[in-house]
């Protein structure tokens, strides 16, 4: 079975959290960076099951500041973003000190907050904790038991990027363990995307593609917001430009539902036109 709208995979951390490098490991390829920070890029990974068959857009973010971001992403125009994500991956690089392991905590904490304030306590998310390679040695010795069960405060289950073979109970670890716990998760669609999933049965076929692409655009320029740094202080060119964008993208949102609105009570291939149409005029305000 082919899955046509999956949802998506939220991959995120601090800068240099090697965000980019599980996915290389994960997929076997991994987007460049555009610029210094991983926020706003995309990726795509082709799963093959023997139960289904599905390409799943990757997003990627970067917290730079774990108060901003949480600030940012618990406003409510952020739950049109945060709706259609099937797993969040949280890369971090293991602490070497008591206050980077606080930081790996805050930031569990705030993303756990985040789901709930979008989702509430029913949200069907698979949320991991991926404790990559830290170079500074030594670092705080912490065992899997420990990590596991400061991660499943917050509902994340930890996984150990160097950790190779099986544990005790048969399951694979390390990366192999992030593929499989991804891969048993239920990626079809689902009905919180208000109004950013374009369906077969109202657009056709032909326009998934474009609705994914847009999509990726549009979460890229939220990430951008988001990353912002105000480098001219309060007032300065920067803050103009970050109101800008989410003036922008809530504007493309809103014509995003107004076109799903009024193709109600169109035939099949009124719509199929009338879609085409309407997200390439999209596709070029982009």
């Amino acid at each position: 079975m082919e899955i046509r709208h999956p949802r998506r995979i939220l991959a995120l951390g601090a800068p240099e959290s090697g965000v980019l490098s599980l996915l290389k490991d994960l997929t076997g390829s991994a987007p460049e960076l555009i610029t210094n920070t991983t926020a706003g890029l995309s990726h795509e990974w082709h799963l093959e099951t023997k139960y289904y068959t599905a390409k799943l857009p990757i997003w990627i973010d970067e917290i730079p500041n774990v108060g901003e971001w949480r600030t940012e992403f618990i406003k409510p125009e952020a739950r049109e973003v945060i709706t259609v994500l099937g797993a969040w991956v949280f890369c971090f690089r293991k602490p070497v000190t008591t206050a980077d392991e606080d930081t790996i905590r805050d930031t569990l904490k705030a993303i756990a907050d985040v789901i709930e304030k979008a989702c509430g306590y029913g949200g069907d998310q698979i949320c991991l904790a991926v404790g990559m390679p830290q170079s500074t040695t030594p670092y705080l010795e912490k065992s899997a038991e420990e990590w596991d069960e400061f991660c499943m405060e917050y509902g994340f289950e930890y996984v150990d990027s160097e950790a190779k073979g099986k544990n005790e109970f048969g399951e694979e670890m390390g990366v192999k363990r992030v593929e499989d716990a991804l891969k048993a998760h239920e990626w079809e669609g689902g009905d919180g995307g208000d109004g950013l999933d374009f369906d077969d049965d109202e657009f056709g076929e032909g326009l998934d593609a474009e609705e994914r692409e847009m999509g990726s655009e549009m979460f890229g320029l939220k990430m951008a917001v988001n990353g912002v740094e105000e480098e001219d202080g309060p007032g300065g060119d920067d803050d103009e430009a970050e109101a800008d964008q989410v003036e922008q993208l809530e504007s493309l949102m809103r014509r995003m539902v107004a076109i799903k609105e009024t193709s109600e009570g169109m035939s099949e291939a009124e719509r199929k036109r009338f879609a085409a149409k309407a997200v390439s005029d999209l596709m070029k305000d982009l």
